[in-house]
Parts: C-alpha cells; structure tokens; sequence
C-alpha cells in the first residue's frame, strides 16, 4: 500500500472515531451509561426509561429528541409499568430538608461522599451531613434528627442519584466505606 494510501486510511479512522464519540455524547454531557436513575427498571422498563432519561434526556431543555418522540416514550413506559418515569419524579428530600436542598444546589461545600447499596452520605464543611438510605424504610435525612422523610423506591434512587451527583458535581468522589 502506498504511503498516501496509509495515511488516507489513518484519517478515515481518526474521522469515525472522532465522529462516535460525539455521537455518543447526550445533551447533558453524559454518556448513558454512567448516569444510573434507570437502576431500578429492568426489560423493556429499563430500555424505554434509558431512552427517555438518558439517551434521548427528554427532561432536558436540549433534549436529543422531538416532543413526540418524547411523548411516545414516556407512553409506552407508563403502560408498560403504571408508574411515572423515574427521571420525571423529584426528590422529595430537598424540599424538606434544607441541608439536603443546600448540598443539592452547590450552595455547600461537600466534604467527603460515602456511597454503597444501602447509603450515600454527604458530610459538609461543617461537619453536617445529609444521607439516603435503604433498610427497614427508605429514607433521607439530615444529621439523623426529625424529620426522617420516607421515600418510595422510586424517589430512593432518585435521591440517591441527586445526592451523589451533587458531591460530584464539587469534585468529590463517592467512595465505598471502608
């Protein structure tokens, strides 16, 4: 093969891999498969609730898709499963919890994130914290006192997720506990 050859080819090659991972990039920065608020959903719930949330990211205002494309999705979810789509269902946590709301927003410093399969805890500057947890009852709080807000499995992950990314969001990873 030519040396022009070769080089046309390289390019060729640069060019597509350039051009999938653009593509592969969603409105709002992230790849499908990091984001995790479609956890929860399996079969086909978890295909129409990663196209909806995450792929298409119709609750964006530069959502990747039509509205009736949008519309269709969410249709099909909501027969398939009875219930909203996760993405469509806020954090009742924040508007409860001002700590909660604070983390949240940006609005505190997150200090350290401690997050597995039953909690993620955020501790602040101040040495607050605010928590998401499973057990005996889902629920979120802020440094363990009342109210302890009790949460649907669907407004767990939804809160879980909220909660994570907002550390993250800081430049604070989530680490399992040790």
């Amino acid at each position: 093969m030519k040396k022009s050859a070769w080089i046309f080819a390289v390019c060729i090659c640069i060019l597509v891999l350039s051009a999938g991972n653009v593509a592969a990039k969603t409105p709002d920065g992230k790849p499908p498969s990091v984001e995790t608020v479609c956890d929860d959903e399996v079969g086909a719930a978890f295909g129409l609730c990663n196209a909806y949330c995450e792929a298409m990211d119709c609750t964006d205002p530069n959502q990747h898709a039509s509205n009736q494309g949008c519309q269709s999705v969410r249709e099909n979810f909501e027969k398939k499963t009875g219930r909203p789509l996760p993405c469509t269902v806020a954090c009742p946590c924040g508007s409860l919890l001002q700590l909660f709301a604070d983390i949240t927003s940006g609005a505190v410093q997150v200090k350290t994130c401690v997050s597995d399969d039953a909690v993620v805890y955020v501790t602040t500057e101040s040495g607050d914290y605010a928590f998401v947890s499973t057990g005996v009852v889902n629920m979120c709080s802020v440094n363990n006192e009342p109210p302890l807000v009790v949460l649907s499995p669907t407004e767990l992950l939804v809160c879980r997720v909220a909660l994570r990314k907002a550390a993250e969001a800081q430049g604070v990873v989530c680490k399992f506990p040790e």
